[in-house]
């Protein structure tokens, strides 16, 4: 069987790691995804009850140790999380949970018909693109270019207005054309950190590749339908 390689998934798989650094890197994922965690059980359950579905799937997840059920093969964390929110509702349903007696059925927020599985992969997407952008501003304030990218940040996914860059041009003393080309390589950067933010978390390439288009596909499913 496959083992991930190192990467921050692989953490909770190494055997030769003490008990307690697996758990907290376990708790460190989940931490850093919990939106998306929630996301998942305001489709599928009462909205009021979602986050205290949450906090006992995560409470539960730490002290039952889930991590060491991870199959390699399942490809990435996106889909071992996935899979454990989905048999965690399923067992909150088969015991006849008291949140799922009040009304004898379950209820969705009827404004919305994504299911829960779309919600959680959106949530997900903006779990890491957050991820990707906290590392991409740590490395620019590194090289002393944080004023840089806070300056562009906001035109990483739409074009400045015109004049815009010529604006800020004057502000940091920097030509417009200058800009341009910065905000281009930042752009490519941010591109890269959500990739590496994924391969983090991935068993491979591929699987990288394959949870990537996916999360592509929510994003723009959720763009068009506002």
């Amino acid at each position: 069987m496959p083992a991930f390689p190192t990467t921050r998934w692989s953490l909770i798989q190494a055997s030769d790691r003490q008990p307690d650094a697996v758990a907290a890197a376990w708790a460190e994922l989940v931490r850093d995804y919990r939106p998306a965690i929630v996301a998942f059980f305001r489709r599928s359950a009462l909205a009021r009850d979602a986050e205290d579905l949450a906090q006992e799937f995560l409470l539960r997840s730490m002290h039952e140790g889930w991590w060491s059920r991870a199959d390699p093969a399942v490809g990435s964390f996106r889909r071992f999380l996935l899979v454990l929110l989905q048999r965690f509702l399923a067992t909150q349903r088969s015991s006849g949970h008291r949140r799922f007696e009040r009304t004898g059925i379950e209820v969705e927020d009827g404004t919305h018909s994504a299911s829960p599985e779309q919600w959680f992969d959106l949530e997900f997407a903006l779990c890491l693109t957050r991820t990707a952008l906290e590392r991409l501003r740590e490395d620019y304030a590194a090289d002393g270019r944080g004023p840089l990218f806070d300056a562009l940040q906001p035109w990483l996914t739409e074009q400045p207005e015109r004049g815009e860059l010529a604006a800020l041009g004057a502000q940091l003393q920097v030509a417009p054309n200058t800009l341009a080309v910065q905000l281009k390589r930042l752009r490519a950067r941010f591109q890269q950190a959500v990739r590496a933010a994924l391969a983090d978390l991935s068993l491979d390439a591929q699987h990288a590749s394959a949870d990537l288009d996916a999360l592509r596909a929510v994003l723009g499913a959720a763009g068009g339908s506002r």
